[in-house]
């Protein structure tokens, strides 16, 4: 199970977390659950980006001298005969376990390279999320000189360990512990390579082998990955706008310097996100069901890009005619962003993080976006939301204790089987401040209760305590 742990960081004093189908971080303002998710989004983010370089070149993650002398170490480690063999099965299944014992050693050793090449990947991707320097990322009035913090990944299914750090500005690994699985599905990695060429290539062969090991290993966090800030109503109102005056600046760049404002990095992916969607890439039959249920549960209408010749417009329709996003609802314009990433981005098997999903929804429509993620994650979308609402959570908490429902019962309360979440696919967990920074503590989740709500429904039982005193004091 795919987990990651954090210390010292942003508000954060300390969080651990297991990266469920449906991950859900629970708290107040300001304790760092956006902290956390960002985190998770630049992890995703780094490895999918390792794993497109490792398709399009082994060799650009490794360099040359590197690779020369790990090859005549792999040629001393074992039989190399045998190690052509191993290699030469990418048409089946490939198995390092069968590899001799000092072969399965060398890919241990030989993937620290890779993995100092991805802590520096994973350090642009926090400066370009966050927008700021590494230091200002680190817990302040914790210590004494530059803040600092730690980052640990972990994957039991994958047997990997690693743990990074930022001390003055720089993240690197401190430790790399590689597993070895049983197997590498095909499925993770493909390559047509004649098995002539892997006898007489050695360097070709020792790439295809550690770049078939060190994507598996990582397979856990290399989802395409997406994320909803929760400013996005403004963003699909403005992003227009925005995207303008820097085209028409940039026209100009080379006559007179142009600042533009430092933006953090998912609000560009936002905006980025909105020029390129697509309209020849509908989602799936599970999917597109998950549309039609927005559109026609929660917005009452349809929402889409009409491409124009210059630049896409995002436009709502329903039955009184279309309109474009800024003469529409706060609401519509809140659940738009979900609907087109879901129409052209979000498919089965990417990670979907959504900031806040309840933000300007009335109770009622909470009740049937949280249905919605349900269903998404039972048509096989990962997913990991940041949320304020007690509705919210308790409309999660009922689609868990359904799981536990005989059939009948179940469809009398009007829940469907797609909805319905199974409590071994959720992981809670709720950001307590505290004098010495946030921290973090996992929920329980089960289907006689659903996620325990007794760390975050403190305001609705001071309320009804309020109510019953008043009614007393009469």
């Amino acid at each position: 199970m795919p987990s990651i742990a954090v210390k010292d960081f942003g508000p954060i004093a300390q969080a651990e977390i297991d990266l469920k189908p449906l991950t859900v971080l629970i708290g107040p303002n300001n304790t760092g659950k956006s902290y956390l998710a960002l985190a998770v989004y630049s992890l995703s983010q780094t490895v999918s980006e390792t794993r497109n370089a490792q398709i399009r070149s082994p060799k650009s993650l490794i360099p040359l001298e590197v690779r020369r002398s790990s090859v005549q170490r792999l040629k001393r480690a074992g039989d190399w005969n045998r190690v052509s063999s191993e290699i030469s099965k990418f048409v089946g299944q490939f198995e390092p376990r069968g590899l001799p014992a000092k072969v399965r050693a060398w890919l241990r050793t030989e993937s620290r390279p890779w993995a100092k090449s991805l802590a520096k990947g994973m350090e642009y991707e926090l400066l370009r999320c966050f927008g700021s320097s590494m230091n200002q990322l680190g817990r302040r009035g914790h210590q004494d000189g530059p803040s600092g913090f730690a980052i640990d990944v972990r994957d039991e299914s994958a047997g990997l360990s690693w743990a990074m750090s930022c001390s003055e500005d720089d993240l690197s690994t401190d430790r790399w512990e590689p597993g070895m699985p049983n197997s590498v599905d095909r499925g993770v990695r493909r390559w047509w390579v004649p098995p002539n060429i892997l006898v007489q290539s050695e360097n070709l062969a020792a790439e295809i082998l550690l770049a078939s090991y060190a994507a598996f290993i990582l397979q856990g966090y290399s989802a395409p990955s997406h994320y909803l800030p929760a400013s996005r109503s403004g963003i699909l109102q403005g992003h227009k706008t925005l995207a303008s005056l820097i085209v028409g600046r940039a026209s100009t760049a080379w006559i007179d310097s142009m600042e533009v404002e430092r933006l953090p990095g998912v609000i560009t992916d936002l905006v980025q996100a909105l020029l390129v969607l697509d309209r020849a890439s509908p989602p799936s039959g599970k999917i597109k069901k998950i549309v039609e249920y927005l559109e026609s549960k929660v917005v009452a209408g349809s929402v889409d890009i009409k491409k124009q010749l210059e630049y896409p417009d995002l436009q709502y329709q329903n039955d009184a005619g279309e309109f474009r996003l800024h003469q529409v609802s706060s609401m519509i314009s809140e659940v738009a962003p979900m609907v087109l990433y879901l129409k052209y981005l979000v498919r089965s098997g990417h990670l979907f993080i959504v900031e806040e999903p309840e933000s300007h929804l009335d109770p009622a429509n909470q009740r049937l976006v949280a249905r919605a993620i349900a269903m998404l994650v039972n048509a096989g979308v990962r997913i990991l939301v940041t949320t304020h609402s007690d509705i919210f959570l308790q409309q999660i908490n009922n689609l868990v204790q359904a799981s536990g429902l005989e059939s009948r019962r179940r469809l009398r309360m009007g829940y469907k089987a797609v909805e319905v979440l199974k409590p071994g696919d959720v992981s809670a967990y709720v950001f307590q401040p505290g004098n010495s920074g946030t921290h973090v503590t996992a929920l329980p989740v089960d289907a006689d209760y659903g996620i325990s709500t007794e760390s975050f429904d403190r305001v609705h039982r001071a309320l009804y305590d309020e109510v019953i005193k008043m009614e007393h004091s009469g």
